[in-house]
């Protein structure tokens, strides 16, 4: 089962390249960041899309801000449920429970600015308080999206690396260990532990993105069993329609 996290930045945007994507990749679920648009908003392309049940957090909150979406490659799953969690904020969140694992789709609050900080570390908190009582109840979880923290020196190029920038601070990385010391792997991190230019963001800089001046903030954490299972994890380089390249974690269930 290969299991990807993608921030579109926009949907309508990507009505051309993510059908194109899904069709040459055939992933078997995908989870879509920032699709910054109304589940009616959605164009034909990628509603009309065959093969996949779609689901969707639309941008509900604020026109044209956040929303996330789940995409379900028919026979991946047999049985299984999808929606928006309690704790959801903004339309970033949603949540599905088969019986192999629950997976959580996510698009963490960038926190950029005092109030939506505090928004950003309530969302992260919550989010470690339900992962906990999923494992408490016995159950696999697999967290996928774009958690908006470099969670180590590694994960940010050192041109960007300044102290005190949002996605870097002591308390939002601190939360996302918490994450980690539930018994959680970042798996992608675990399986190149050493590599240095391993990112999956680029700002908005003239040649960021060809210079590889990013981050790693789209991330894949699983729990023990299912760590256990992965045959292999990639960053899609080829695909350039976003700021931010598809992360795919393949797993042999």
């Amino acid at each position: 089962m290969n299991i990807c996290t993608w921030n579109i930045n926009g949907i309508r945007a990507r009505q051309e390249a993510l059908p194109a994507w899904l069709d040459s990749r055939k992933p078997d679920i995908v989870v879509l960041e920032e699709v910054k648009a109304r589940e009616e908003e959605i164009p034909e392309s990628i509603k009309d899309f065959p093969g996949y049940r779609k689901f969707w957090n639309g941008s509900t909150f604020k026109k044209g801000y956040s929303g996330v979406g789940l995409l379900v490659r028919d026979g991946s799953l047999d049985d299984f449920t999808c929606e928006p969690p309690p704790f959801d904020a903004e339309n970033r969140t949603l949540v599905l429970h088969a019986p192999q694992f629950t997976l959580i789709g996510t698009y963490v609050p960038r926190g950029s600015g005092e109030e939506h900080y505090v928004v950003k570390l309530r969302y992260l908190a919550d989010l470690k308080d339900f992962i906990a009582k999923l494992m408490t109840e016995g159950r696999q979880v697999v967290l996928a999206g774009d958690m908006n923290v470099a969670l180590t020196e590694i994960d940010v190029h050192r041109s960007q690396n300044k102290p005190g920038a949002t996605g870097l601070r002591p308390e939002e990385r601190s939360a996302i260990a918490a994450h980690l010391e539930l018994g959680l792997h970042d798996i992608v991190r675990e399986l190149n532990p050493d590599k240095k230019d391993l990112f999956t963001w680029w700002p908005n800089w003239k040649f960021a993105r060809e210079r590889n001046l990013g981050w790693r903030i789209d991330c894949v954490y699983l729990t023990d069993a299912l760590a256990a299972k992965v045959s292999g994890v990639s960053v899609d380089l080829d695909e350039k329609s976003s700021d931010h390249a598809p992360v795919s974690v393949e797993l042999a269930l």
